[in-house]
């Protein structure tokens, strides 16, 4: 199954628009990626581009990028999801909330299609606290390195000045190693 038809069948079995369940960036690796960096959740901003993308206009985007680049990740060799596929909002979908356990549970269902996808995947990365919870969910179904880092939320690189060179480090030596 392609990313494409992933998505597609995300949308279709949960009732979802295009806007809720955004696409993946086509301009990374994608199924061709070794690394997999799966975060929490898409924001409003991918919501309103329609694509998980470190190109988008918001804090979390650009600190991200900016690790990867700082890293020497290339863009060729990433792809970019979320353990929660769709938008999860509060405030009638002014914002996001945190993903709760059950959403989780219910994004969980999604990675088996996704990982089988990704014939070159090296090492998935779970970003942030929400991510980890697939660690287990994962090592049943892929071979692949699984590490962690934290997300590169504003909140997060704001209220630990070690965060973004942790994940830099992190970066590095998996691209180093695999």
């Amino acid at each position: 199954m392609n990313f494409n038809d992933l998505v597609s069948r995300i949308r279709v079995e949960q009732r979802l628009s295009e806007a809720e369940v955004p696409s993946f960036d086509p301009d990374n690796g994608n199924e061709d990626a070794k690394y997999l960096f799966l975060l929490e959740a898409p924001g409003r901003m991918a919501k309103q581009s329609g694509i998980i993308s470190f190109e988008n206009d918001d804090p979390t985007a650009r600190n991200f990028k900016k690790q990867l680049v700082t890293a020497g990740i290339e863009r060729r060799d990433i792809a970019i999801w979320n353990v929660v596929p769709w938008f999860i909002s509060k405030n009638n979908g002014t914002s996001i909330r945190a993903a709760s356990g059950r959403d989780v549970n219910l994004g969980l269902k999604y990675l088996t299609p996704l990982v089988v996808s990704m014939p070159k995947l090296k090492c998935v990365f779970l970003v942030g606290g929400a991510a980890r919870r697939a660690h287990i969910a994962l090592s049943s179904i892929t071979s692949a390195r699984i590490v962690s880092c934290h997300h590169p939320s504003a909140k997060v690189m704001n209220t630990n000045p070690a965060a973004e060179k942790e994940n830099v480090r992190v970066f590095q030596f998996v691209k180093q190693t695999t």
